[in-house]
């Protein structure tokens, strides 16, 4: 996200660039327009980035080096965006086939077209467009560190459902590009086999227990969302049915079904969500059979992950986040630190044996409640949780505790300016290890921690970029700053 108005039209940030806006007199292409455009570079999106005339256009599932005729299907003051009508040249450098057949139109990742080796050169391109502006050294901006797995690597799936009016079955999928359109998906290449199995299950199961899709405009049916996570070193999975309401007709003899199936199932939950919002869980979580949990093991720690907790959805890169971590901390065994926006603990409990004191601070109930029986599980006695927003909560910490160093994993919106600000005010904190999934909203916070009026400032020392979301544009970050 931008700092200020994300709606306003002066400034605009696709791949780390800024772009001015410009005059209607300026603007060389009109809706429908089809017109011959060479791909550059790809964008922080699903689309590419070519210039008409000086004028950026972002043609979807583009390709550096395509040669293409595209037909302009949005305009804005600084940009349009295009979608392919012919590729008329492309550099088999940079295009291939993408393995999934629901590519084209699936929006759940968006560049398998790209060879893995390509997607990993056009993410570090876009960070360093999106830290120009830092004025860092060539060397602090470190290769990103691929994928050992790049395929079948996501630990949890969050399928939204539709009732097929026509035959009354049960779709389940990601939704299709700039379009409320839900692709049914049998198979997915860049999740655990296993989800595919349960999901097809589900929706095999459907009409013989009457399950139907909930219509948020007439206010029918049941089933929101169909959620699998699993543990990738214990085997341990878990099916959350997020519905309106926990009342299903013969919901026992449903899941014992389902889990008769699939041994790998140790639970199978409800989630309440009555909300109008696109937030895909509700408050309350009822567990139907077996557990409402599962243990994943991360090195030596074993780790509690509920139905509605925040996890890595890449487990095997998560670990690699940790050993960045904890080699920016660079612990003596006598430091205190405030984890802030600690999820379920991952974090903390992994740097717990190298530090004296670890406080955690989230938002979330359920994650705390599991970061606590993670902290028993492992005989943890050093590290403590808080449970509540880290903009309410960090002063007290900061003033009692006084910490050292402090670990910000915040969301995609990245920190509060009021975080930001009582870090930068407190004598106490010599180092901050900033972890974001987020380029846009982490260069705008580094822009103020760096270049703060009061000179309380930070200085980057190092980012490590880490490719958590292959096929994505997204990419991860770790950046080491000292006082």
């Amino acid at each position: 996200m931008r700092r200020g108005n994300p709606n306003r039209d002066c400034l605009v940030c696709y791949n780390g660039t800024v772009m001015s806006k410009a005059t209607l007199k300026s603007i060389p292409v009109s809706e429908g327009q089809i017109i011959d455009l060479k791909i550059d570079s790809m964008a922080y999106d699903n689309a590419a980035i070519g210039r008409y005339k000086d004028f950026v256009v972002m043609v979807d599932r583009g390709a550096p080096g395509d040669v293409l005729k595209v037909s302009i299907t949005t305009i804005r003051p600084n940009y349009a965006r295009a979608k392919i009508v012919e590729i008329v040249e492309s550099n088999n450098n940079y295009r291939i086939d993408a393995p999934c057949k629901l590519f084209k139109v699936c929006g759940g990742c968006q560049w398998q077209h790209l060879p893995y080796e390509k997607q990993l050169e056009q993410k570090q391109l876009l960070l360093k467009n999106f830290f120009s502006k830092l004025n860092l050294c060539d060397d602090v901006i470190k290769p990103i560190l691929e994928a050992s797995q790049p395929w079948n690597y996501r630990n949890k799936v969050q399928y939204p459902v539709r009732t097929i009016e026509d035959t009354g079955r049960l779709k389940a999928g990601y939704f299709e590009w700039h379009s409320n359109d839900l692709i049914n998906i049998k198979y997915c290449h860049i999740q655990n086999t296993l989800f595919d199995k349960v999901v097809d299950t589900v929706r095999d199961l459907a009409p013989k227990y009457r399950i139907t899709a909930y219509n948020g405009k007439n206010k029918i049916g049941w089933l929101r969302h169909i959620c699998v996570r699993r543990g990738v070193f214990t085997g341990e999975a878990l099916l959350t049915l997020v519905a309106v309401h926990e009342h299903l007709s013969r919901s026992q003899e449903f899941v014992s079904e389902v889990m008769s199936i699939y041994p790998e199932l140790i639970g199978v939950c409800f989630n309440i969500n009555t909300n109008t919002t696109n937030v895909i869980y509700g408050p309350k979580t009822k567990v139907v059979k077996g557990k409402g949990y599962i243990f994943e093991k991360i090195n030596d720690l074993k780790l509690k992950i509920s139905a509605t907790s925040f996890f890595q959805v890449n487990t095997l890169q998560a670990m690699k986040l940790l050993e960045i971590i904890n080699n920016y901390a660079c612990l003596k065994g006598s430091e205190t630190i405030l984890d802030a926006y600690c999820g379920g603990g991952l974090i903390s409990l992994s740097l717990a044996k190298y530090a004296k004191k670890i406080i955690g601070i989230e938002e979330v109930k359920q994650s705390i409640e599991d970061a606590q029986h993670s902290v028993q599980e492992n005989a943890i006695h050093n590290v403590h949780f808080i449970n509540g927003k880290v903009e309410n909560k960090i002063q007290e910490v900061l003033e009692q505790e006084k910490p050292e160093i402090v670990v910000l994993d915040p969301p995609r919106m990245g920190c509060s300016k009021q975080v930001i600000e009582k870090i930068l005010h407190s004598d106490c904190v010599k180092k901050i290890v900033y972890v974001s999934c987020n380029p846009s909203t982490l260069a705008r916070d580094l822009g103020i921690l760096t270049n703060n009026e009061n000179n309380k400032l930070f200085s980057i020392k190092s980012i490590q970029p880490i490719d958590m979301f292959p096929h994505s544009y997204h990419v991860e970050c770790v950046v080491l700053l000292e006082r």
